[in-house]
């Protein structure tokens, strides 16, 4: 565990989750998927996606890629490195493809899905950045790169790319992007 001061001196939790915290994450994972929220609210980012089930939720958080954020022993805040959920489909397909293309180089070891939520409160204090340095050694065992695919409609994908998340392909629907946990090499 470790403790970060926000912007605004605000001061948190950064720790891995464990399978204690899976009902908090889960209900701030069921917060953020767009099918939950009013128009006025995706302003502030939105997963496009289908909520977690118990079950992957539990795969993940054993695998120890889940760290979590907590205010004052509440949950504000998650990052799911997800390689186990049955929600990976389209993420495998997807780097099979910029693997096939040469976009992805074929020997990297890429983490399927990367997903982040941080309660509306709490945005814009560097906290995903907190929570992903407090992750990467871990991550940085297992793999070489992050990968996600976002929404072009979502407004977060600037700070994606603010965070050092580099956006390698694109449509009209979806950015994907990766994060290279290794730059130096």
């Amino acid at each position: 565990m470790t403790s970060f001061t926000t912007k605004t001196g605000i001061i948190l939790d950064i720790r891995i989750a464990s399978v204690y915290d899976l009902t908090a994450i889960k209900k701030l994972n069921e917060k953020w998927t767009v099918a939950s929220l009013d128009i006025v609210d995706k302003e502030n980012g939105f997963l496009y996606c289908d909520s977690y089930n118990e079950v992957d939720l539990k795969k993940i958080i054993e695998a120890e890629e889940v760290a979590i954020a907590t205010n004052n022993g509440q949950v504000i805040a998650y990052y799911i490195n997800d390689n186990y959920s049955n929600l990976v489909t389209d993420y495998k397909d997807a780097i099979k493809k910029l693997k096939q293309e040469g976009t992805i180089s074929p020997d990297l070891k890429v983490s399927l899905r990367t997903q982040i939520v941080v309660e509306k409160e709490f945005h814009r204090m560097g906290i995903p950045v907190a929570m992903l340095s407090f992750l990467k050694p871990l991550l940085k065992l297992k793999y070489d790169l992050l990968f996600s695919i976002g929404i072009n409609e979502n407004p977060k994908r600037i700070a994606h790319q603010k965070a050092g998340w580099e956006i390698i392909y694109e449509n009209d629907f979806n950015y994907y992007c990766i994060y290279n946990l290794n730059p130096n090499e």
